[in-house]
């Protein structure tokens, strides 16, 4: 069983179990199968380029090939930043106590969600029970395994009850209606496909 999610409200703790909230899980699924002439279940395999092997599924996420050929394990890779500076594994949050803060409920929109966690209160504080049910919204920091940057998540209830919403932050470009984008023209390479000459 995974460790709880904790987080602290003014000092007070709330744990809570929780349970991903899947689209099979709500709508059920439907799969097709595909068979061979005897009626035998196909396995989906693909050749690689040069031919000499043929890859399962799940057999290309054992491990990864550096650039000489070289198999590595997955804990011999290293997160590199921006920067291209190494990044620092950061633990699981499950177990660890996270600090709450309140944000406005339109801050989730600013956020691609990932993951949906239905919470089962274990320990919960009143006042965080009573603001929740308010219709507060709170975010705070979460990594459900171990990973070299950590998503925000936000806690809140509604009627069917509290949830933890995992996201990362996205940044939309928009446009002013009625507003003409315009794209300066550049001249055309000499190497570029004209259609004209068509």
């Amino acid at each position: 069983m995974a460790k709880p999610i904790i987080v602290v409200l003014d000092g007070i703790e709330s744990s809570f179990d929780h349970a991903k909230v899947e689209r099979t899980k709500l709508y059920g699924s439907r799969r097709r199968v595909p068979l061979d002439q005897d009626g035998q279940t196909c396995v989906k395999s693909a050749l690689t380029t040069d031919g000499l092997y043929l890859l399962q599924t799940g057999m290309t996420a054992q491990g990864y090939f550096d650039e000489s050929g070289r198999w590595l394990q997955k804990n011999q890779l290293v997160g590199i930043g921006a920067d291209g500076q190494a990044l620092e594994l950061k633990p699981s949050t499950l177990g660890a106590p996270q600090v709450l803060e309140a944000v406005s409920p339109t801050t989730v929109l600013d956020f691609a969600i990932d993951a949906v966690y239905a919470l089962d209160a274990m320990t919960l504080d009143a006042a965080l029970q009573a603001r929740l049910a308010a219709g507060e919204v709170f975010s705070f920091k979460f990594k459900y395994s171990a990973d070299f940057r950590l998503d925000t998540a936000f806690l809140l209830q509604n009627n069917e009850g509290i949830f933890c919403l995992v996201g990362t932050p996205i940044s939309p470009s928009w446009a002013e209606p009625g507003k003409i984008s315009a794209v300066e023209d550049e001249e055309e390479s000499a190497d570029e496909l004209n259609f004209d000459m068509f």
